[in-house]
Parts: C-alpha cells; structure tokens; sequence
C-alpha cells in the first residue's frame, strides 16, 4: 500500500513539474530574444533607429543652437526615428561623427572642401535660394577705404567663424594682401546683412558678406549703400551641401528622401530659411567642380 500510494503521488506530480520547466524555458528564450531584437537590428531601447542630421557651418553664427535643434528634433520626430546634431565646435563636430555611418551631413561648402581631404564623403544635394545655389563672397568697405593695405590692423564684420573668415579672405587675395587676414579683428553678426549694417552705421572698417545681401541693402537701404565700395570679390561658391557616408544603411537613405522635401511644406521651408536656403538641387558636373 505504501508503495502505491508513493507512486500515485509520483505519478500525479510529474506533470505538474514538467510544465513548470517548460514555461521557464519558454519564458527564457522569449526574454533572450527582446534583450537582442536592438542588438540585431541597430534599434535603440525603444524599437527606433536613431538616423542623424549632422549640421556644421562655419560660415553662419548661429546664436541658438538649443533652439534650432528643437525646432529640428521636433519636425522630424512627426515623420520618424530621426534626430538633428548641430555643432558649433570643428573639432567637437570632427571627434563626435568620426565612423559615423547611419547620418546625414549638412555642411557649409567650404567646410567640405576641406574635410573631403581626409574622409569619405559624397555630395548628394546642394542648398539653393531662390533657385541659386551659387553665392559671390564680397569684401566691402566704406569707400573713405579705397585700397585693401587700409585694412590692416582694423575689424571686419563676418557671420562666419574667425578661423573661416580668415581662410575664406586669404583665398580672395592675392600676392602681400595675403598677409592681411592675420592682422584683423573679426566681429561676428547672425547674418550676413548685419556685416554690412555693421559697416554703414561705423561699428567696423569692412565686412566679408554675399551678392545677395548687398543687393537686399541696395534695396531696403540705398543710402548706405551708396558709401559702400567693394575691395575683394571671390569666383564664386556653393551654399550648402548635403552630404552622405560613402557606405551607408537603409535609414540614411530614407532621411535623404525627406530632406530632398522639406521645401514643399511651410513647416520645412522655415526650417531650411535657418540654413539661408529655401530648397534644394541635385549637384550638376559644374556644382562637383566647385567641391573639388
């Protein structure tokens, strides 16, 4: 009888135990497969593929960067997984995106001139305003400063950053007007029609600014730009440039698709006037030429 019942009771728990072992299992592997579902598919914590804009432009002084990538971060995040880094720093920017492949770079022409000598980067979109996409750097004073050795030693307004504006001069001038750049005091403004207010009200001696903003002056200030004369004008350049990693994933081309857009939205539209453009163009052999 003993060893009936010792049987009987044997025989009723087995299945009970059989069961356990299985849904622990069972539990296991499901929990092995959500902790490596963000490993195998390059999602964050929250199942979302983070693909990231890159901005830097030397050639804008962007005064609120908190505030632009807000406004950025919040525009993307209606459409997907995508988030906007500016940087304001050159060698922050360089050390953060380094190996970078799941991105977008938005970067000022002349910045990606000299970065392409040491990474590998393709030029997919350039930056245009009302239709253009090609800008002409002016050099401009008042015109009691008739001859650019008047220069040397005064200030000089820019919406671009020192290590820029004096590169982008040194480029302009030729022969001993080279060495000017190096004696100036560079004043920063938002933009590039501030340079030349800046210059008309006495602030600074010249101002390195754009075609365009001179012509908006000519128009909103005619009286001021009358006393202005033009000492330095470059070839030309481009606004700009889209670029992307030369190996890159899926997400990079779906967020390239959506910055190819953002200029039939308003809402897109105001976020590219933060850049000077108001659309976009796919880089013609003329456009690739200037990049070299």
């Amino acid at each position: 009888m003993i060893k009936s019942a010792f049987l009987q009771i044997t025989i009723t728990r087995e299945p009970s135990f059989l069961f356990s072992v299985k849904a622990s299992l069972i539990y296991l592997i499901l929990l092995i497969f959500l902790l490596l579902i963000p490993f195998h598919t390059g999602l964050t914590a929250f199942g979302e593929s983070k693909c990231t804009i890159y901005f830097y432009n030397p050639e804008s002084n962007i005064d609120n960067y908190a505030s632009l990538k807000t406004k950025f971060d919040l525009y993307l995040k209606k459409i997907g997984p995508y988030q906007f880094q500016p940087f304001s720093d050159r060698k922050t920017f360089e050390n953060k995106t380094r190996g970078q492949h799941n991105c977008i770079f938005i970067l000022s022409s002349w910045y990606y001139k000299e970065l392409r000598h040491f990474t590998s980067l393709n030029p997919v979109l350039i930056g245009t305003l009302d239709g253009n996409s090609i800008q002409k750097k002016v050099l401009i004073a008042k015109k009691n400063i008739d001859s650019l050795s008047m220069l040397k030693g005064s200030s000089v307004a820019s919406s671009g950053s020192k290590e820029y504006t004096v590169k982008f001069l040194q480029s302009m001038l030729t022969g001993n007007d080279k060495n000017i750049p190096e004696t100036l005091q560079i004043l920063n403004v938002p933009k590039d029609i501030d340079a030349l207010i800046s210059v008309g009200f006495g602030l600074v001696q010249a101002a390195l600014t754009t075609e365009y903003s001179i012509e908006m002056l000519a128009d909103i200030n005619n009286g001021l730009y009358k006393n202005l004369s033009v000492l330095a004008v470059n070839e030309k350049s481009l606004l700009p440039v889209v670029a992307i990693p030369t190996e890159y994933g899926k997400g990079t081309t779906e967020l390239l698709e959506i910055i190819k857009t953002m200029g039939e939205t308003p809402e897109g539209k105001s976020n590219l006037q933060m850049f000077g453009i108001d659309g976009w163009k796919m880089p013609d052999e003329s456009d690739l030429e200037l990049l070299r």
